[in-house]
């Protein structure tokens, strides 16, 4: 239902812009349909998601070591990556994030945070060109 209601609100958003055509795209082309394909998986995902007998049986407990690791790591990004750039603050958030699993261990976890690093700098420094500094102190 989130992915649903997350897709409409983007395509919404995409039709405020102008659309253009598929040769010749304007600035809510992409939305749109980014939009309308998050819409189309959210309903693929509820109507062909059925829970196991055992499921229905058991209690839903909150998970709330994973909630609060996943929450504290986007929280960090927000702050480091200000202050810090892409490179610390991408670890700290992963690192932060992988803890929330009890299956990870803190080696696993900086382990993880540093191949995404090494993923996050070639996709987003060298591959797209963010203007988000590598490092920054300050």
């Amino acid at each position: 239902m989130l992915l649903i209601l997350i897709g409409a609100g983007v395509a919404a958003m995409g039709l405020t812009y102008r659309m253009g055509t598929a040769t010749r795209m304007g600035p809510g082309y992409m939305p749109f349909f980014y939009g309308v394909l998050m819409i189309l998986v959210g309903f693929a995902i509820a109507l062909t998601a059925r829970p196991s007998e055992e499921e229905k049986r058991k209690v839903m407990r909150v998970n709330w070591r994973a909630w609060l690791c996943i929450l504290g790591g986007l929280v960090a990004f927000a702050i480091i990556a200000d202050h810090g750039g892409l490179v610390p603050a991408t670890f700290v958030a992963v690192f932060v994030a992988a803890l929330g699993s009890t299956a990870n261990s803190v080696r696993d976890a900086a382990l993880l945070a540093a191949g995404l690093v090494v993923a996050a700098v070639l996709v987003f420094s060298y591959g797209l060109q963010l203007q988000l500094p590598l490092f920054a102190w300050g």
